[in-house]
């Protein structure tokens, strides 16, 4: 009788409790997928803000910054506090004039005294050494100019296929959508800037 409540007891005493098992994977498969959804959703919040107010991809089209970026190669752009630089390169929101965005370099900014001459760009008396240029500049197209206040003057590297300011004058700084800061397509191509 005794081994009889001894097997009882024993039965009684299991830690697993069949019951209590179910009810414990039922609560986590429920947990799972709210412990994603929130971090999934913070992510994509974070890219929209970034994309939309620090930086932003572009896609270059044309040939007028050739040899430095391809027609194709795709561009991060930085756009906080950004304040244009000699040598930058920009993309301007230019749709009014030209339908489309420009990518060029920046070769003067305000109160600049920039002079192109046969192909020769002189800026604030002194020529400038261009080896980005992919050719010497063609005759004609020429400058001379002070840049205006909240203005800047933009070149494409390839001078001999590029509408830019010697063309359209100084670009309003307010239509500079952002700085090339990396080109990250292609791969094999990738560098920043």
């Amino acid at each position: 009788m005794e081994e009889s409540k001894g097997s009882g007891q024993g039965c009684e005493q299991s830690p697993e409790d069949p019951t209590a098992e179910q009810k414990n994977k039922k609560s986590v498969k429920k947990e799972n997928p709210r412990s994603w959804i929130l971090p999934i959703v913070l992510t994509i919040a974070a890219t929209l803000l970034f994309c939309n107010f620090v930086a932003r991809p572009s896609r270059v089209i044309g040939i007028s910054m050739q040899n430095t970026c391809q027609d194709g190669d795709m561009v991060m752009l930085w756009e906080l506090n950004y304040q244009p630089q000699h040598g930058d390169i920009v993309v301007v929101n230019n749709k009014n004039i030209l339908q489309e965005n420009l990518i060029k370099r920046v070769i003067a900014v305000a109160g600049d005294h920039i002079t192109v001459y046969n192909g020769s760009v002189t800026l604030n008396g002194q020529k400038l050494t261009e080896d980005y240029i992919k050719e010497q500049s063609w005759e004609g197209a020429d400058v001379d100019m002070t840049v205006p206040q909240g203005r800047v003057f933009l070149m494409g590297d390839n001078r001999n296929h590029s509408t830019d300011s010697r063309q359209i004058g100084a670009v309003s700084t307010s239509n500079i959508i952002g700085k090339v800061a990396v080109r990250f397509f292609p791969f094999t191509t990738m560098r920043t800037f």
